[in-house]
């Protein structure tokens, strides 16, 4: 990429972020005033040719990011659901796309797979290393700023599903996964998968470069450099996380019917200090959606059940076994069966599962309920 055209996007990227903050201030105002909120369209006709460098289609964006969190706002007041308030103006730090909507009839790349076709007001095209072909239609496009330095295109696509079988000639089996910290997840069949630890592997390299970062002086370019080191460790440690989910989920999801798994409700989790820090390392709440959708894909369900004595109950007698975190050895006093806790509490979160997965088969193929 040219120092030109690298310049463009950045301009870009901060004048974006101050039509959305000059959005949001309007929307304040006119909430204060009249109690009500201005809807995308006037957002979009009241900040339409605003910035040098940014195009139309990045406005109409900005308008409907604002417009989506503003809905998730007043559903999350009206159904008094907690962690979701008024939407927050946006600092530098916090701001890293510039958001692109499908424009015209051509598509995004050009013919030689090699450029990617933008607006005139920020280069007009880029060159770029097509990772994987596209499957679909493209509808948006984010040009995203990542720590290392470098821009990524991320091309959202609408692609039709495409399961390979009808949902009753799926011979696929049901399994119950029951995840941990100790061993990431441990399925039904005795199945365990290692808790790699990426933040915490790599957190003396970080201590390391965030000391540095600390006795930089503010402002200064030693102190940039600084952070940026700090922010590619971050970058490496997330991506190394996501692969691992990724890679974890797609036997699960394509070998399987039903994925059943705990419901769990990680916030209220990561309130027990001492587990905090390691519950957010192995990131449950991400590989169970990169699972989900997986499983989708290859026109299977997870399904999601309550954790409520999961651990606690015997999976043979169904009676129930009281155990702190540090016994790890599930033994019933009452019918005798010997089983390392994980793997019967992924047969107690099957079971739990069982009656729903029988619905979901019925609905997808027809058959009434006896």
């Amino acid at each position: 990429m040219k120092k030109e055209q690298y310049s463009k996007l950045i301009a870009c990227l901060a004048e974006s972020r101050a039509i959305y903050n000059g959005m949001l201030e309007t929307v304040k105002a006119q909430y204060e005033q009249e109690g009500t909120f201005p809807s995308k369209y006037e957002m979009e006709a009241a900040f339409k040719g605003l910035g040098e460098h940014v195009p139309a289609t990045t406005v109409q964006m900005l308008a409907d990011r604002l417009s989506q969190s503003l809905k998730r706002f007043l559903a999350a007041k009206k159904n008094a659901i907690p962690g979701i308030g008024f939407p927050r103006f946006k600092k530098g730090n916090q701001w890293h796309s510039i958001q692109l909507r499908q424009y015209g009839k051509d598509c995004y790349l050009h013919e030689d797979k090699k450029h990617f076709i933008i607006p005139a007001k920020i280069g007009k095209s880029l060159k770029i290393k097509l990772h994987r072909p596209l499957e679909g239609t493209p509808k948006t496009a984010h040009l995203v700023l990542r720590a290392d330095g470098h821009w990524y295109v991320l091309i959202v696509c609408e692609t039709v599903p495409s399961t390979g079988h009808a949902p009753y000639d799926c011979s696929h089996p049901d399994i119950g996964i029951d995840v941990g910290l100790k061993s990431f997840l441990t399925d039904s069949e005795n199945n365990t998968r290692e808790n790699p630890r990426f933040y915490r592997t790599s957190a003396r390299t970080l201590r390391r470069k965030q000391r540095v970062l600390c006795r930089r002086k503010k402002g200064s370019n030693r102190r940039r450099k600084a952070a940026k080191s700090a922010a590619k460790t971050h970058l490496k440690i997330t991506r190394q996380r996501r692969d691992h989910h990724c890679k974890t989920a797609k036997p699960y999801a394509e070998g399987y019917y039903h994925i059943v798994v705990e419901d769990l409700q990680i916030m209220n989790m990561v309130k027990n200090h001492h587990l905090a820090k390691s519950i957010m390392d192995a990131s449950w709440g991400a590989f169970l959606d990169i699972l989900e959708d997986k499983a989708a894909r290859a026109g299977h369900q997870v399904i999601r059940v309550n954790p409520r004595y999961t651990s606690q109950k015997c999976s043979h007698c169904g009676e129930i076994v009281q155990k702190s975190l540090s016994v790890r050895t599930h033994i019933c006093p009452f019918c005798g069966y010997i089983a390392d806790r994980d793997v019967n509490a992924a047969l107690n979160i099957l079971k739990s599962g069982t009656g729903q997965g029988m619905a979901f088969r019925r609905q997808r193929t027809g058959i009434p309920d006896a």
